[in-house]
């Protein structure tokens, strides 16, 4: 019931978009990415060539290195919150995953084309090894690059990471579809990137105007969301296999999960202390899939914690 409610409330907000904004509260308009680039990129921006593919990233702080991967439809802007509480004690590199933000869109996202990205944005910054953190759809890249790459990870932190069979969120299962799903390369309703925020929120925050327009913003840029759709094909065709490759992952590994989390259950987090032999997990009862998004200061605090233990004990 919960679930038909929420598509009750997504056809109402497309309809009153209509009514009221027309094709420019449709987000009907691809964005120039270069008009994008002159409003989301800044002093610390360097893009870097991987596989042919350009890709946008931020390294700022000073410190050991911490590598921070996105989920899906979001960029590397939802780790604001966690640079500006950190960057004193850490250097971040963030990027806006292939297909999202800024960064062109990628053939695929793949396993081996997930490798290569990763080790071609540490190769370009010259890090031999980093402290790797991932949220949702950037959870699974962080994880499987620690299990097939364990001599880089100094450890690892995801945030309701992607990855153990479970129900994909009705919205990006209506996405991913052939025929219903093309819709969503013509148009994003800035009332529909609200519905999606409220969404993934918890009640620890509320979803401010500037995060709905550079969401809104970021995802029409040119070829995004196609490249988004082909991203939510695949994780369709793999939402019900069980990584084989989780067991392999050795480093330190903290998770931190909103237990109001709408689009991946804080229950999957105990098949992950299952499989992970060095695993260990903080609940927040307020957030939900982006906490470090929600209550960056909080979540920042408890990484840091996790992360300054790991990292003395090498």
């Amino acid at each position: 019931m919960k679930k038909y409610r929420r598509i009750i409330g997504l056809v109402a907000v497309v309809v009153l978009a209509q009514v009221l904004g027309g094709c420019a509260s449709l987000g009907m308009t691809q964005l120039d990415r270069a008009e994008l680039e002159s409003r989301y990129t800044n002093e610390t921006t360097r893009f870097v060539e991987v596989d042919g593919v350009r890709v946008h990233t931020r390294s700022e702080g000073q410190g050991p290195t911490v590598l921070l991967l996105h989920g899906v439809m979001a960029s590397l802007h939802t780790w604001d919150g966690w640079v500006e509480a950190l960057a004193d004690r850490y250097r971040f590199i963030r990027i806006d995953v292939p297909g999202f933000g800024l960064s062109d869109p990628a053939p695929s996202l793949e396993d081996e084309a997930i490798l290569r990205l990763v080790n071609g944005v540490l190769d370009a910054y010259g890090v031999e090894r980093a402290v790797v953190v991932g949220n949702s759809l950037g959870g699974y890249i962080a994880a499987l690059y620690a299990a097939h790459e364990p001599g880089r990870v100094q450890a690892l932190t995801l945030i309701s990471p992607a990855g153990y069979p479970q129900p994909m969120p009705w919205l990006l299962r209506m996405a991913s579809w052939p025929v219903i799903g093309k819709p969503f390369e013509w148009a994003t309703p800035r009332p529909v990137v609200r519905h999606v925020l409220n969404d993934v929120y918890g009640d620890a925050a509320p979803v401010t105007e500037a995060t709905v327009e550079r969401y809104f913003e970021l995802n029409r840029a040119r070829g995004n969301r196609k490249a988004t759709r082909a991203v939510l094909r695949e994780m369709a065709e793999r939402r019900d296999q069980k990584p084989a490759w989780v067991s392999k992952i050795e480093a330190p590994t903290l998770l931190l999960w909103g237990e109001l989390d709408n689009w991946v259950p804080v229950e999957l987090a105990d098949q992950w202390l299952e499989d992970v032999r060095h695993a260990e997990l903080i609940r927040y009862p307020e957030a939900g899939h982006v906490a470090m998004e929600e209550i960056p200061q909080i979540s920042a605090a408890d990484f840091d914690r996790f992360a300054s233990r790991v990292l003395a004990e090498e």
